[in-house]
């Protein structure tokens, strides 16, 4: 397994620029926060854990779409 990690940076003339290295053609995905609330986003262990618990359950496909997710929902307000 890879792995996966969190990493903070900033956009710096339309380019993430990250606070530490990565490999050379690493893929990435951002998730953008708000400017706001950009200083007081971090993770805990826990969620880091989890997170990455997620993220190799998806890939093995054990995911639920979305679509089912929100039905459900609105079926129990």
């Amino acid at each position: 397994m890879a792995g996966m990690r969190v990493l903070k940076g900033k956009v710096v003339g339309n380019t993430v620029v990250l606070d530490e290295l990565v490999p050379e053609g690493s893929a990435v995905d951002v998730v953008l926060h708000e400017a706001e609330d950009s200083e007081d986003f971090a993770l805990t262990d826990e969620m880091r854990r989890e997170l990455s618990e997620a993220s190799e359950a998806a890939k093995r496909g054990e995911s639920v779409d979305m679509e089912a997710v929100l039905a459900e929902a609105a079926a129990h307000q």
